[in-house]
């Protein structure tokens, strides 16, 4: 089976996304969930899966990794690394065409200023608009 990437950015208070869905090889994005309310995926999601975040503050932000560690699904630990460190090629990405991989983003204003930054970059213009 072909390697899929699915990404979700909603305000879900409730999981969308079930484990059940994802094949061996695929990739979620988890972008919505930003306060322990929401979340975007069920449980099932997680298990089994390499999981990554923008930062460890998501850890604490988000319901979408606070609902899980709370049951015992996985723990901060298990936390694969974070985007910095994958950026900075300190940490590996998938490790086999197999491995499924979430990436859980809460969003943070360094983020927002990298793409500012490289808006400005590409189109000076930009900055003026």
């Amino acid at each position: 089976m072909a390697s899929t990437i699915d990404s979700c950015a909603t305000a879900a208070r409730e999981p969308l996304v079930r484990g059940r869905w994802l094949h061996a090889g695929c990739h979620l994005d988890l972008i919505g969930s930003f306060t322990p309310a929401m979340r975007e995926a069920d449980d099932d999601c997680f298990v089994g899966a390499a999981l990554y975040v923008d930062t460890r503050e998501a850890l604490h932000k988000s319901g979408e990794l606070l609902a899980p560690m709370a049951r015992g699904v996985f723990t901060a630990g298990d936390v694969r690394s974070t985007l910095e460190d994958l950026a900075r090629g300190q940490a590996t990405g998938r490790r086999s065409a197999q491995e499924r991989t979430i990436f859980k983003s809460v969003g943070t204003a360094l983020e927002d200023l990298a793409a500012a930054i490289l808006v400005c970059e590409r189109d000076p213009d930009a900055a003026r608009t």
